[in-house]
């Protein structure tokens, strides 16, 4: 899930959705000044719904440059999400090593939007085994803590 820049100084609080290879998440995150963020959802497994999933990750996120008069700030990181799926035929384990990119947009307030995709390989253990690569994309807004 397994978003946000360390650029703003300050702790952050956000609410996500997300599409992952395989399932669609809503669910909330924690990123520290440092860059660190940790992040907790829950979802619905593609393509019919019917099986639900659970999720947590932590990645480490480095601000590029700001762009467009310190409006749009750009990161990238790298990341580890880990999922429980509990589908009718079998609970499954996936983890996502993943490289990410994304943008945030700045404001005057307290509150700030943001973008992201990922790309690593999935890896799955459990009733159904494998390796395929996975996608995802994210969005959501961020609240900066005083």
């Amino acid at each position: 899930m397994c978003a946000a820049s360390s650029a703003i100084a300050a702790d952050q609080l956000g609410v996500v959705g997300s599409v992952q290879t395989g399932a669609l998440m809503v669910g909330v995150q924690y990123q520290q000044d440092n860059g660190v963020r940790v992040g907790l959802g829950y979802g619905r497994l593609l393509p019919v719904f019917e099986d639900s999933a659970a999720a947590a990750d932590v990645s480490y996120l480095m601000p590029l440059p700001p762009q467009l008069q310190g409006y749009v700030q750009p990161y990238y990181g790298f990341g580890l999400g880990m999922a429980l799926a509990l589908p009718a035929r079998g609970v499954r384990v996936g983890l996502y090593p993943n490289v990410l990119a994304g943008v945030n947009f700045a404001n005057a307030t307290a509150f700030t939007p943001f973008v992201e995709a990922s790309a690593g390989p999935g890896i799955a253990f459990g009733s159904v085994s494998g390796l395929q690569l996975s996608f995802g994309l994210r969005a959501g807004i961020n609240y900066r803590l005083p």
